[in-house]
């Protein structure tokens, strides 16, 4: 009996080392893992090992990390870049921010970076122009060759009242004035005739009848004057030892409303103001920024931390129930084996001293 109590526990040891040791090989076979990324980076001497985490869990091990190595670096450079500096401007920045997208010589180029900045302007001299529109404006009319204007800065929201000279005249539109009278003054009036200028015309000969002479005695062209009335006002006078007489014509002359442009040399003081930069890029390049990218691929190795092994180890065992119940049915073998090896002893102590006495009668 002692020698089947000896053999089982041999056999106990012999087998739960034997599984143990199966369970550890197919546990172990991870001790060492890798994990590779690729990345990109501005920075050239960057070791990468920021890009992986220090603790890594895999199927509830946990692994640390040991050690990473670029394995290979590849230099992207930026494609092409066009700036983007607006003028200095006080009002809504939405109206002045860049766009998402332009085209430029073929290309499309899309927008990467954008900034508002504060800033304070310097006094600036800058010729601009103001209108001023003269409505009506007749044959004998002449434009002034100065004029007091307005001049407005619209990006700046800044207005200076300053006199410029003239520098064009624009026509925008002509017309017939039906409002049109003057006064006339004849001289050598008497019973029978008057002076209109070097002529004579007689008294008896209708105003009207003599429309154009009158426009010739005033200098008005009959293309921008045309007198459809013409009355006598009131009696002849005498004045400076001559009779005089006065009428009155009436009729249409042709006008215009013309644009005046006064321009020149303006300055406007230093103001605090907004200004947008911005950044675009070629959006067929690779890389889409301003600096030299850095494509590197990484290999991180992980170890297994041996602090948690053994609980690892139970993780393990619980999730492989045919193991586990060999180990339980050796516990249980060798819990029985403990018993009877007891029991063994018990009776060997209680036999013991009846041998002793047989060996004295015996002596």
């Amino acid at each position: 009996m002692k020698n089947k109590i000896k053999k089982g526990f041999i056999a106990m040891f012999l087998v739960v080392p034997l599984v143990l040791g199966c369970a550890r090989i197919a546990h172990a076979e991870e001790t060492l893992i890798e994990v590779k990324k690729d990345y990109r980076t501005f920075v050239k001497e960057e070791d990468g090992r920021s890009q992986f985490k220090d603790i890594y869990e895999k199927d509830g091990i946990i692994y640390r990390l040991k050690s990473v190595q670029i394995d290979n670096v590849e230099e992207v450079y930026p494609g092409d870049i066009i700036t983007y500096d607006s003028d200095p401007f006080v009002g809504d920045p939405e109206v002045y921010a860049p766009k998402e997208e332009i085209e430029k010589e073929g290309k499309k180029y899309r927008l990467i970076t954008s900034k508002l900045t504060k800033i304070v302007t310097e006094e600036t001299t800058e010729y601009s122009e103001a209108p001023i529109i003269y409505k009506g404006v007749e044959y004998i009319d002449s434009l002034p060759e100065t004029a007091e204007v307005k001049v407005i800065n619209e990006d700046l929201k800044q207005e200076i009242q300053v006199k410029l000279p003239a520098v064009d005249y624009k026509e925008s539109s002509t017309y017939w004035d039906y409002n049109f009278s003057f006064p006339i003054t004849v001289t050598g009036y008497d019973s029978d005739s008057y002076m209109l200028g070097e002529s004579e015309i007689s008294n008896n000969s209708p105003l009207i009848d003599h429309a154009n002479e009158f426009l010739s005695y005033l200098n008005l062209p009959s293309q921008y004057y045309e007198i459809t009335k013409i009355e006598w006002d009131g009696e002849p006078v005498l004045k400076a030892g001559e009779l005089t007489r006065n009428a009155t014509a009436s009729g249409r002359k042709l006008v215009k409303d013309i644009n005046g442009v006064y321009g020149g040399d303006v300055t406007f003081p230093s103001i605090e103001a907004n200004v947008y930069h911005g950044t675009y890029i070629d959006e067929k390049a690779e890389n889409q920024t301003e600096k030299i990218i850095y494509k590197k691929e990484a290999t991180a190795a992980y170890e297994r931390d041996g602090r948690k092994g053994f609980w690892d180890f139970l993780k393990w065992l619980l999730s492989n129930p045919i193991t586990l119940a060999i180990l339980l049915f050796l516990l249980l073998i060798a819990i029985v084996l403990m018993i009877l090896a007891k029991k063994s002893m018990k009776r060997k102590k209680n036999k013991l001293p009846e041998i002793e006495e047989d060996e004295d009668e015996e002596i």
